[in-house]
């Protein structure tokens, strides 16, 4: 073999090699970019229906009409109705606001997430402080985006654990999604009163146990 033949042998081993890593490379980088366009579509989906539903919330309020998530026969409104239909309303648009930016800020790389953020997780553990908003949240979690709802309640769960919470209540919290307080346990409907009630049964069954 000539050295021409030899040089040109070693070039077609290279080509190859190369082609052998770039391809899976832009093959994995097509994927990446069609991944992340339908992400976008999905958000953006996302964002348009959910505009129309506070929307739709807002008009309600206004008109007196019944709110979507929440019926005016519904126990959550027992009591003073138009202040408990104006909480529920501003509740979801806040919740609303920290789901978008929960799902924009989550699918950043971590250095972006560390430095946006943080300020936003501050207000949502500020703004689930309140018994009011929490038990807006009971009502109208459904609504939202699974991953998000999972989010909010280890934020809620936190905050129970570190004001020293019955840890029956926690416990209940956890297993059943559903959080009975003071403010709203009078508002339960007998379902969520008997999946609660059955909860904290279990608990201390296993703690005698």
């Amino acid at each position: 073999m000539s050295k021409m033949e030899f040089l040109l042998a070693i070039a077609q081993v290279l080509y190859y090699v190369s082609l052998s890593i770039t391809g899976p490379l832009a093959l994995i980088g097509y994927l990446r970019a069609k991944e992340k366009e339908q992400q976008d579509r999905e958000y953006r989906v996302y964002d348009e229906l959910d505009n129309k539903f506070l929307s739709y919330q807002k008009l309600a309020l206004q008109h007196d009409l019944d709110l979507i998530e929440t019926p005016d026969a519904s126990p959550a409104l027992a009591g003073d109705r138009l202040r408990l239909r104006q909480e529920l309303v501003t509740a979801s648009c806040g919740f609303a606001l920290f789901q978008r930016a929960y799902l924009m800020f989550h699918g950043q790389s971590d250095d972006f997430k560390a430095r946006q953020w943080q300020g936003w997780e501050r207000l949502l553990r500020s703004f689930v402080a309140r018994p009011g908003v929490r038990h807006a949240w009971q009502i109208c979690k459904l609504h939202y985006d699974t991953q998000f709802q999972t989010y909010v309640d280890e934020r809620i769960l936190t905050l129970l654990e570190e004001a020293g919470t019955d840890p029956a209540v926690i416990y209940a919290f956890r297993k059943t999604g559903i959080l009975l307080e003071e403010a709203n346990e009078h508002r339960a409907t007998e379902q969520e009163l008997a999946t609660w009630n059955a909860a904290l049964a279990e608990f201390k069954k296993r703690k005698a146990g």
